[in-house]
Formats: C-alpha cells, sequence, structure tokens
C-alpha cells in the first residue's frame, strides 16, 4: 500500500508563508493567511487539468477535490470570498443548491452511485465556501471495511485507499461523465450567471 498524499509540504516555508499541495500541482508557496479556495482561483491556470472545474458559471465552480484522488469526489464552492452560507444572498443560495443538486444527480445516474457523503466545513481559520460530495464506491468500501455512519465512521481511511497513479484515468473519466451531464442540464442552463 502506498503512504498517503501528503495534505500540505512539510513546514519548510519561511516565515509568514506556508506551502499548498494541489492535485497533480507542484507545491506553491503562498502568504501564511493567504485563503485556499482565493489561491485556487488566482492560480487556475497553474494547476494540473484534472483540478479543470466541470462546471463554472463565474460565481460557482464544481471540479475534482484537490487533496484526495478519489474519482469523483467534487467539490462545490463560490469563486467570491465568502466563509458560510448565511453571508450569501438568497438568490446565491438557491443556485448552490441547484448545482450541488445537479451534480448528485450526475453522481447518480452518470457513476451509479447510490450512496455520497457531503460535508461542508465553516471553517474557522482561512475560511472560503465549499462543500465536498464524497462518493462512496461500494466495492471499495466493502473489500476494506469502510463503515460510512459519520458518527462511527473510518472515512479518513476511505480517502488514503486511492492515489493518483492508480486512479488518474478513472478520475478524468468520472469528471468527464459529470461535466457532461451538467452540460446537458436544463435545470442548470435557467440558473447560469
Amino acid at each position: 500500500m502506498h503512504a498517503p498524499i501528503p495534505q500540505t509540504v512539510p513546514s519548510e516555508a519561511p516565515s509568514g508563508r506556508r506551502s499548498l499541495v494541489f492535485l497533480g500541482s507542484n507545491p506553491l508557496s503562498v502568504a501564511e493567511n493567504a485563503c485556499r479556495g482565493c489561491v485556487m482561483n488566482e492560480v487556475e491556470p497553474m494547476l494540473s487539468d484534472l483540478l479543470a472545474p466541470v462546471y463554472d458559471d463565474g460565481t460557482i465552480t464544481v471540479r475534482q477535490d484537490a487533496e484526495w484522488p478519489v474519482p469523483g469526489f467534487m467539490v462545490v464552492a463560490v469563486r467570491p470570498h465568502l466563509g458560510a452560507l448565511d453571508e450569501m444572498d438568497l438568490a446565491l443560495v438557491h443556485r448552490l443548491a441547484t448545482v450541488t443538486r445537479c451534480v448528485r444527480r450526475a453522481m447518480r445516474q452518470e457513476l451509479e452511485l447510490a450512496a455520497v457523503q457531503t460535508y461542508q466545513e465553516d471553517k474557522v481559520d482561512r475560511p472560503h465556501y465549499h462543500s465536498w460530495m464524497l462518493p462512496l464506491w461500494p466495492g471499495e468500501m466493502a473489500r476494506h471495511t469502510i463503515n460510512p455512519r459519520i458518527y462511527e465512521s473510518n472515512i479518513a481511511q476511505y480517502l488514503q485507499l486511492f492515489h493518483l497513479r492508480e486512479y488518474e484515468a478513472r478520475l478524468r473519466a468520472c469528471a468527464q461523465l459529470i461535466a457532461d451531464h451538467l452540460d446537458r442540464s436544463e435545470e442548470l442552463s435557467g440558473i447560469r450567471s
């Protein structure tokens, strides 16, 4: 079994800086107080094409998770620096819900996923709104006895089962299926900004 993918580069960054790792990309040195979401927006062309949005209406993006190479692990985020739902106007909250619903539908119909866990974290430090849509691949769950119930879960172990070298083709295939589904969505064509 491969070692888990590091979440950040060891803290050898100069004072006032930190290093960020993005899936398939070289580590970036950023200001210590830099928001990860804002950094992703600023350096998007420098990131691996694995992280290209499968949906982007200028305000809301959907893309592969930037840290964990779980095929189909989508992140729904906003481009503006907003930390939580209650900081958004109601129209944006409704659009987020619609996009999230369409992504889930794509995961069910295109990836044949019966179970997806959706998480949203209001971070204390450097918050930037995003929600994770983590697919629970039944074969991996069963093979490794992963309990998906949140309060009994060993989901961190599940995340470490996936390695970029082994899953890159599947990451790309899942992202393309989701992108194609979202492109065809009549529901989304009515809300694009």
